[in-house]
């Protein structure tokens, strides 16, 4: 089965949605069980919401050239992913193992999204990455 460009924006979009509202309502809210501070998941989840603003937005508006804007956000998740994995190593110590579940949890799933854009993104230009 394949997904198009535009439902990848779509999926793209929920996931990031899902990812604010964990971020918002279960990690800050429970701080001690995660470790990670308070102020650095709201950032995230603020990132989260401007990453799903672009993709339902690409999603609901844009008529054609769904692929340019999947581009996009597969480099902004990509960055996500390492913005995520720095912040791991500067909280290292006072992440607790359900914190450091969750976050390497977060960063394999959008690596897998990630996957599947690129493939998508490049399906059309003879394998040839967008840029």
């Amino acid at each position: 089965m394949t997904i198009s460009a535009k439902n990848l924006l779509l999926l793209d979009g929920v996931g990031a949605l899902m990812t604010a509202t964990l971020l918002t309502q279960v990690v800050a809210r429970y701080e001690p069980l995660f470790g990670m501070p308070k102020a650095t998941v709201y950032v995230l989840s603020v990132v989260a919401l401007g990453f799903a603003a672009f993709s339902l937005g690409s999603y609901l508006l844009a008529k054609r050239g769904f692929s340019r804007y999947l581009g996009m956000i597969l480099f902004a998740n990509l960055a996500y992913c390492v913005a995520t994995t720095v912040l791991l190593v500067i909280h290292r110590e006072k992440l607790t193992w359900l914190g450091i579940a969750y976050f390497v949890g977060e960063i394999i799933l959008v690596l897998v999204l990630v996957y599947q854009e690129y493939k998508k993104v490049t399906q059309g230009i003879g394998g040839k990455p967008f840029v």
